[in-house]
């Protein structure tokens, strides 16, 4: 994966760093374009990402600033909206959060709990002390600092204590390289290994009943809430993006759903616009379809139009 420069390395590694020299590469707008009437700017992962996509495509007025790493935590999403605070102008700013990873709210990076499908990236883990948040972050926070930790025998070790301190899914016989890779069999039990690992933690987290409210929700619950206020802070509109994928139902909406309605945060959930229970919203690789992420496109659109007057055009109805 890594090579000698960051465009030398292959595209998973150079995903989801929180640099935002990175972000001015990605020639995400910062103002309202000419003949635009809105800015939004979009804090998630792919998911929340095909959503943006979908609303500029049935809305032309407006931009997208998007903001994502692969199969990006609730963590990240926060960290990337705080670092992005101040660096743009967008009138609205959307917090996307999927089920599948509100598992790695405890870790560091995108390689521990992706055993199958690493990714370099790393970003904060949240805690709460005295009922505030507070960020660990990371020895490394872009390719070329991971590149020379790589490297570097100190940085690391240094790097692997933190992990090891701090990410929830670090393992060292899964994480560490050594001579026992070079067998087959040893691979292959490795693998194994990580399944069961990461199987354990995530049984912990979610189960068939929904979210265990006493481990990551309380943490998930005042990123939301601080979200919402920093932004109302800022004179924008806050909007969560609840995304419920395959195997989670309706159960992260359960979970937020209080914290959403007492505090008022405007918020579209995708559990009654494309429900995770039904096959026919998803693409083979877990994805919502293109009508799905059409149709959650339309609600948050909507939601947009009751404080901003944005009608939608009625040649942006999707087919279904």
């Amino acid at each position: 994966m890594l090579g000698p420069t960051d465009e030398a390395s292959s595209p998973i590694a150079q995903a989801g760093w929180l640099d935002p020299e990175l972000w001015k590469k990605l020639k995400a707008p910062v103002s309202r374009p000419p003949g635009k009437e809105l800015l939004i700017a979009i804090y998630g992962m792919s998911f929340s990402n095909h959503v943006g996509t979908a609303m500029e495509a049935m809305d032309s007025r407006i931009a997208i600033r998007a903001i994502a790493g692969p199969a990006a935590p609730p963590n990240y999403s926060f960290a990337a909206y705080n670092l992005d605070r101040g660096r743009h102008q967008a009138d609205i700013v959307i917090l996307g959060l999927l089920a599948s990873s509100v598992k790695a709210i405890r870790t560091l990076n995108g390689m521990t709990w992706q055993f199958e499908g690493p990714a370099p990236y790393t970003y904060p883990r949240y805690v709460l002390e005295d009922g505030k948040l507070k960020a660990i972050w990371p020895n490394s926070l872009s390719l070329a600092q991971f590149r020379a930790a790589f490297g570097n025998k100190q940085q690391w070790d240094a790097l692997l204590t933190q992990m090891r301190e701090h990410d929830q899914f670090f393992n060292a016989f899964l994480f560490k390289h050594n001579w026992l890779d070079n067998s087959v069999i040893v691979r292959m039990i490795r693998r194994a290994w990580a399944q069961r690992h990461q199987m354990m933690i995530s049984n912990q987290i979610h189960s068939s009943a929904g979210f265990n409210a006493e481990l990551d929700i309380p943490v998930l619950r005042a990123i939301i809430t601080d979200f919402a206020a920093t932004a109302k802070g800022d004179g924008k509109l806050p909007i969560v993006l609840v995304l419920n994928d395959r195997g989670y139902e309706d159960h992260l909406f359960q979970a937020l759903k209080p914290t959403l309605e007492s505090a008022s945060i405007p918020y579209v959930s995708t559990h009654n616009i494309a429900p995770a229970t039904d096959v026919r919203n998803f693409v083979p690789d877990g994805h919502f379809t293109e009508s799905a992420n059409q149709l959650i496109a339309k609600a948050m659109l909507k939601l947009i139009d009751e404080h901003f007057s944005l009608k939608l055009p009625s040649s942006a109805t999707p087919n279904r």
